[in-house]
């Protein structure tokens, strides 16, 4: 009974529904503070008895005010200046002088302010997290008996078929067996059109069926959906912040001391040395202090990089805390990986031959044996090409892959290796007929494999397909100034190629992932920030040296997405730049707000040091720079 009631998803909405009754709550009783304030600085301008005045002051800050006048006293306790300490010694001043309807709007409407505050920041929280909680909780699960029964999405191994109904979430990834429909995957990979699904293809956690009923194959555990993968990585981005958040931090400490010591120097300084009327220059330091309070300043870098990164989450994009969008905005060059980055990845065999006197078929059975142990697009594709052809393979007695060159392995007590050009040449098994055949290959853009043991014995040409949305990608990245670069352990000439049809401006080929490593360090010493994209093994190492590392969670390897830095959604290259622009604009917000709190600050000073402005005059313009500033960071999730 309690097993059925107690259900994770309807506990975290009325708790969500809970948040929302308590901040409305909190927004009533700090508005019923800020009216009473309001009533008491008006009875007491309108100079009636100065009791009611004090009794509506004292109960408004009794009912909204009491929490910073608290932590000002506590501040005070451990001698640490903070914001809190500022508004307290200001309303005590004010009190001093007689001015209690002040003293109240001060610590009214710092409170309302604040609670501003804390609720624009939990809305970009919550949206970025609302994206992130998708998949449901429970999945519809076809036993051995053929029965289907619900279970938690923990209980569900890999291997195991679940059903979905049209109109229900996917739970879990996996591949389609049986059934078809179209799924709405934007909120995953941020295509805003639905994708047609059929038995083969992969559904990920989270997406929405649409009007089909789909049987699935399960692929990845809870732990290890794309969903739980975002998770992290958005849980990690907290612990990553950028330099200008950390700036405006030690700014505001050093900041919050110098204004208080400031503003008493201009309480006191003109009584004592000119002999000018103590209340009015006391009143004045106390106009200052107010105006000393950095909360705008502290506000509106948090809430513009949050707002920044969901609003490249909502897209499918990525990004591992704020500190990473700093850098990416700072970028100057940018490097791309060849295969499944600016090509799909799909090789084909487009030419097969043999090099001695045997047969093509006899080689194929070699090699479709060493192509069935590897993952690499290249021998997959040579594998299917085998298999098309009639070959049936031999058994290996042992395998071994050299990541960046090929594969080695034993068949019938004989060594065998398939790989580049480089990986012939360093078991010394070249000749010159083999250079002469590979030039001719390459020369018409086709990447080679080479199958030998002590010398060549067959060679696979295959061609890849550049992806439609490279060419757009890099001229974007060159209308924002960006250099660009290809790095590929390919051939020279299918680099060449590539390149050419791509439009990168320089590229690197036959390189090992450390090779391409120290690419992205030359990249670095002529340019400064450098960005790269890739999502295979051989390229963790550069990633891992990049500013900004990119891969992509539909194919990327595991450790591709752990290294990078920006995980996209769905391989669409042109997020890159969008990434990008989306970044330089975050960072010009924030330039932006600092630029206008600081000026607008100093127009209040001086209003201030010439007796021009209120107490209450100066919390509603600091109020009203710190709501101002939000607004404007908001923009940066467009």
């Amino acid at each position: 009974m309690l097993n059925g009631w107690y259900n994770p998803r309807r506990m975290a909405r009325t708790s969500a529904w809970a948040a929302r009754v308590q901040a409305g709550r909190e927004i009533g009783r700090v508005g019923v503070g800020v009216a009473l304030a309001a009533v008491a600085e008006a009875t007491e301008w309108l100079g009636t008895s100065d009791l009611p005045s004090a009794l509506l002051a004292a109960v408004a800050i009794g009912i909204a005010g009491r929490g910073v006048l608290m932590q000002g006293l506590i501040a005070l306790s451990q001698l640490r200046p903070n914001i809190y300490l500022l508004m307290t010694l200001a309303s005590a001043g004010a009190i001093a002088l007689g001015k209690w309807g002040e003293a109240a709007v001060v610590l009214t409407l710092y409170a309302l302010a604040e609670l501003l505050e804390q609720h624009a920041a939990q809305r970009s929280e919550r949206s970025l997290r609302a994206a992130l909680e998708l998949a449901p909780a429970e999945a519809t699960v076809q036993t051995p008996d053929g029965a289907w029964h619900t279970l938690p999405i923990s209980q569900v191994s890999v291997g195991q078929r679940i059903r979905i109904k049209p109109g229900e979430r996917i739970p879990l990834d996996g591949k389609v067996v049986g059934g078809a429909s179209a799924v709405d995957q934007s909120p995953i990979t941020g295509e805003s059109v639905p994708v047609e699904k059929a038995v083969g293809d992969s559904v990920y956690a989270g997406s929405l069926n649409l009007h089909g009923s789909l049987e699935v194959e399960v692929a990845a555990t809870a732990d290890e959906t794309l969903v739980a993968h975002i998770a992290r990585t958005v849980a990690q981005a907290h612990a990553r912040r950028a330099k200008v958040d950390r700036f405006i931090d030690r700014f505001a400490r050093v900041y919050t001391p110098l204004m208080l010591l400031l503003a008493t120097g201009v309480a006191v300084l003109p009584p004592v040395l000119l002999s000018a009327p103590l209340s009015e220059w006391l009143y004045r330091g106390l106009v200052f202090l107010v105006l000393g309070c950095p909360c705008a300043l502290v506000i509106s870098t948090p809430v513009t990089l949050l707002r920044a990164l969901t609003g490249l989450a909502r897209r499918g994009v990525v990004v591992k805390g704020a500190v990473v969008l700093e850098q990416a905005a700072r970028l100057r060059a940018f490097a791309f990986d060849k295969t499944g980055t600016l090509t799909y990845g799909r090789q084909r065999v487009e030419v097969a031959r043999s090099l001695d006197r045997q047969p093509l078929i006899a080689h194929m059975e070699i090699a479709l044996s060493l192509a069935m142990y590897s993952e690499h697009p290249l021998a997959q594709a040579i594998r299917d090409y085998c298999l098309q052809h009639g070959a049936t393979g031999r058994a290996i007695e042992s395998f071994e892959a050299t990541p960046g060159l090929g594969i080695s392995g034993v068949a019938g007590g004989k060594a065998f290796r398939m790989g580049s050009h480089r990986f012939v040449e360093q078991h010394n098994a070249c000749s010159k007929p083999l250079e002469a055949v590979l030039e001719e290959l390459e020369s018409r853009g086709l990447t080679t494999v080479v199958l030998f043991d002590h010398q060549p014995r067959a060679v696979f040409a295959l061609r890849d397909q550049i992806r439609p949305d490279a060419s757009q990608a890099v001229a974007q990245l060159h209308a924002l100034g960006l250099h660009t670069a290809l790095l590929t352990g390919d051939t020279p000439v299918s680099a060449e190629v590539i390149a050419r049809q791509v439009g990168v401006r320089e590229h690197s080929a036959a390189l090992l992932p450390d090779e391409k490593a120290r690419a992205i360090q030359l990249l670095q010493a002529r340019f400064g920030q450098v960005g790269m994209a890739g999502d295979g093994i051989n390229d963790a190492p550069a990633l891992a040296v990049a500013q900004v590392g990119v891969s992509f969670a539909e194919r990327g390897t595991d450790l591709a997405l752990e290294t990078a830095d920006v995980a996209l959604m769905r391989h669409d290259l042109t997020l890159i730049p969008a990434l990008i622009v989306t970044a330089r604009r975050a960072l010009q917000i924030i330039r932006h707000n600092i630029a206008f709190v600081l000026m607008l600050r100093a127009v209040f000073i001086a209003l201030a040091l010439t007796g021009n402005a209120t107490l209450w005059a100066a919390i509603m313009a600091d109020m009203g720079v710190t709501l101002l500033v939000i607004a404007n960071g908001w923009r940066a999730g467009r």
